[in-house]
């Protein structure tokens, strides 16, 4: 009996199925081609949605100050026929996203039930974004939803320009600066509530100068400046920083480094010889008041003992006279108007100078007087007193008067005694060369022998502010008076000028070829080495200075 086999085939190919084994049933295997697709009958469709007015795939934050925080919601629906599952919601990587109901929205949807999700941005910095969230879901043919996520973060963002900055290798006294400019390169305002220096090595070498107060507000694009700058005095390396504290949220402490080293520059030697330039300009100011007659004639008799000090001293020496009334202006007395060691008679020259009469007015004012005497007109070419000054000399001026100096009541006058020894100094390059002192009534008056006066107080403040002599117009002992101010018209020289200014540190100093560490100060407003009275240099002595020239580079 004949059977006919079933023809698969067609079947087979219809259902899209290989006929492998006829046999029998147990021997056909159906097997699927390898590019179809599998059956499914899940029908979810999601749609996600925005308030954004013309893409509902975009969410806008806007603009957002940073501390703040701004929330949108997105609406994810199910438009198909089968359960819609969200398996997933993927944030940027960038800026401050959140979802802040996650775990509370839900994440199977029946068909046509929908869900909110909630995004929060809270920026932190100045910034603009634009990012993309991924939905991912059940939807077999939209698995990704792509959602992008605009957003304007608005802070303070502070700039410190230069960040660092490197003054080099510069020779000690080479001054270096920099400007620094802090700028707000954000979009809110930037409050500066700090802004100092740090100087690491202490020293003092790198330094800020800046006009910023705390509280300064800077709004975008405004900026404000400092200048560092670096004065080395030695060669170790130094660094620093700016230090800016802000509400900048992004960096609240900012920085600027700056870093610089030094070397030693040229050395150069100075060599002085005291060469015996004892010279002194010596001006007596005496009160030729009805009450002096006495007085000017003990001066003069007396006289001979200052000159023979003088002379032993061998001061080269100009000595003046003025009265104390200043209808005279200051204007030196007698026919010889100042006498030198050359002229013929010294003694017998001062004692007609000195007896002055007593016609003068009854006001002194000696110190205005010697004011006017030391002072233009009368010591410029051609004036009264023209050649009486030098300037390589020391000033010596004594008042001598038995009442108190009045010039401060006077209209036009300098006022204090302070005022006044503040101008006699200032008319030499070194102040300790001004010395006055005083034959007076001294603090509190006095009587004697020599006679009576008032106190002369204010005489005895300006010889205590120069050091000098203050002397009692009431002892009778002219003598030892004239001769405790001899002794103190010497004036060697004590001050050496140095030729370039030294590095500090590196001074030498030696006396006939032996160095010295003591009796000498070096003065910068002077750059000059100035000795002491115990260790003045004696005439003939060779002073001998060395030192490292301060640098003088120009940036």
């Amino acid at each position: 009996m004949n059977f006919t086999r079933p023809n698969f085939s067609v079947a087979a190919a219809m259902l899209g199925i290989a006929a492998i084994g006829l046999s029998a049933c147990s021997d056909t295997i159906l097997v699927r081609p390898p590019d179809a697709v599998p059956p499914t009958r899940v029908q979810a469709v999601i749609e996600v949605e925005s308030d954004h007015p013309t893409d509902s795939l975009i969410v806008d934050f806007g603009q957002v100050y940073a501390g703040e925080t701004r929330e949108k919601d997105v609406t994810i629906r199910n438009l198909g026929t089968d359960a819609l599952q969200v398996q997933d919601l993927i944030l940027p990587n960038v800026g401050n996203f959140e979802i802040i109901n996650d775990g509370e929205y839900d994440e199977v949807l029946a068909p046509e039930a929908s869900t909110i999700v909630s995004i929060s941005y809270s920026p932190v910095r100045d910034e603009t974004l634009s990012g993309t969230m991924q939905v991912a879901s059940n939807d077999r043919d939209n698995p990704l939803v792509s959602v992008t996520l605009l957003a304007e973060g608005l802070a303070p963002a502070i700039n410190i320009d230069p960040p660092s900055f490197d003054f080099g290798n510069r020779e000690i006294g080479c001054v270096g600066q920099v400007d620094v400019t802090i700028t707000n390169v954000g979009r809110a305002p930037l409050t500066l509530s700090d802004l100092y220096y740090e100087d690491f090595a202490g020293s003092g070498e790198l330094t800020l100068l800046h006009n910023v107060a705390p509280g300064t507000v800077l709004n975008p694009n405004d900026a404000v400046q400092g200048q560092v700058t670096y004065v080395p005095i030695d060669v170790n390396p130094d660094s620093g920083q700016i230090v800016v504290l802000s509400d900048d949220p992004s960096s609240p402490e900012a920085y600027s480094q700056q870093f610089g080293s030094a070397s030693l520059g040229a050395s150069n030697r100075d060599e002085y010889l005291q060469d015996g330039n004892n010279a002194t300009d010596i001006l007596f100011t005496v009160d030729n008041s009805c009450s002096m007659s006495d007085e000017q004639s003990a001066l003069a008799v007396n006289f001979s003992s200052f000159l023979q000090i003088v002379d032993a001293l061998d001061v080269d020496y100009h000595l003046g006279v003025a009265t104390t009334d200043l209808g005279d202006v200051g204007q030196l007395q007698g026919t010889t108007r100042w006498i030198s060691p050359s002229t013929p008679d010294p003694a017998g020259t001062f004692s007609t100078n000195v007896n002055l009469g007593i016609n003068g007015s009854g006001i002194e004012q000696g110190f205005h007087s010697a004011y006017l005497a030391l002072s233009s007109p009368n010591i410029d070419p051609g004036g009264y007193n023209y050649g009486f000054v030098r300037e390589d000399a020391g000033l010596r001026i004594i008042q001598v008067s038995d009442e108190n100096e009045q010039s401060g009541t006077a209209p036009g006058t300098l006022g204090a005694a302070a005022n006044y020894v503040a101008y006699w100094q200032s008319l030499k390059a070194n102040p300790d060369h001004v010395v006055i002192s005083d034959i007076s009534g001294g603090l509190t008056g006095c009587s004697g022998a020599g006679g009576s006066a008032s106190t002369g107080a204010d005489f005895v403040t300006a010889t205590v502010m120069t050091g000098g002599v203050s002397a009692s117009i009431c002892d009778p002992n002219w003598v030892a008076t004239l001769s405790a101010l001899a002794w103190l018209s010497q004036s060697f020289a004590d001050t050496f000028e140095l030729s370039m200014t030294p590095v500090e540190d590196t001074i030498e100093v030696r006396l006939n070829t032996v160095p010295v560490f003591v009796g000498w100060v070096f003065d910068s407003a002077l750059n000059a080495i100035v000795f002491d009275a115990e260790h003045v240099p004696e005439n003939g002595d060779l002073i001998e200075i060395e030192y490292t020239v301060l640098g003088d580079c120009q940036d």
